[in-house]
């Protein structure tokens, strides 16, 4: 299995249902951040405290984008299942579970930027190491604070790999954007034009990076359960083999 050709295969054949669980769900959250921050840019403005809008900024963002993880997660692992109606399961994992998640992802994001604003590099280890908690909660069927212990050995073990996703989807995002930024401007310098540009790249780009990160973590997930059945399994063999001698 390659995770990332898959992902590409899935958002291709997938992406109507995607996209409108993009728009229901990413889309007015994504409201709610800019009507925040905008608000919070204007009181620092006036306040002389960029650093609190910064962090307010960087809270909210990493906040949401740990919520909206689940319901992408659950579409994806249904339809992988053959599962029926996956989108109507996909949407009803988001309004029973995400109440657990939000209170998770207050806990998590905040110690992420507590970490990433006063000395940066735990804040990129305790990013990393539990990045995977909302796809583990949604495979597992369990409460986030259930999955820590999971996501934590998961991204201990992947470290490397999920810190260079990370980076890369960032990149690509940034690219995208300053890219649909330029071409906008080209043609008006409206903010309306240039807002709702970079609402529809996120709509657009989010649902697939979701994907992606899912498909990884079936992939390691189930690299982790059969080396777990191997062990036991070899540890089985070897109490036999004790017994047999012993007998």
């Amino acid at each position: 299995m390659n995770p990332l050709k898959e992902s590409i295969h899935f958002y291709a054949r997938h992406i109507e249902s995607l996209l409108l669980i993009s728009a229901v769900i990413v889309l007015p959250l994504l409201l709610v951040h800019n009507v925040a921050i905008n608000y919070v840019n204007f009181l620092a403005a006036l306040t002389g405290a960029p650093v609190v809008a910064s962090f307010y900024n960087l809270f909210l963002l990493l906040l949401f984008l740990t919520l909206v993880q689940i319901v992408f997660a659950k579409f994806v692992i249904s339809e992988m299942e053959g599962e029926e109606k996956p989108l109507r399961k996909a949407f009803r994992t988001f309004w029973e579970s995400g109440f657990s998640v939000f209170l998770y992802g207050i806990v998590y994001v905040l110690a992420v930027c507590i970490g990433l604003l006063l000395f940066v590099v735990p804040g990129v280890i305790l990013l990393v190491l539990f990045y995977l908690t909302p796809y583990l909660t949604v495979m597992k069927q369990a409460s986030p604070w259930k999955c820590l212990r999971s996501a934590f050995e998961m991204g201990k073990k992947h470290f490397v790999p999920i810190l260079g996703l990370i980076l890369l989807t960032s990149a690509i995002q940034w690219v995208i954007g300053l890219v649909g930024l330029a071409s906008v401007t080209f043609i008006t310098t409206s903010f309306g034009a240039v807002f709702f540009t970079q609402m529809i790249l996120t709509v657009l780009i989010f649902p697939f990076i979701a994907v992606m990160f899912t498909m990884y973590t079936v992939k390691w997930r189930t690299e982790l359960m059969k080396a777990i059945e191997a062990e036991k399994m070899e540890a089985e063999r070897v109490e036999a083999e004790r017994l047999v001698v012993e007998g």
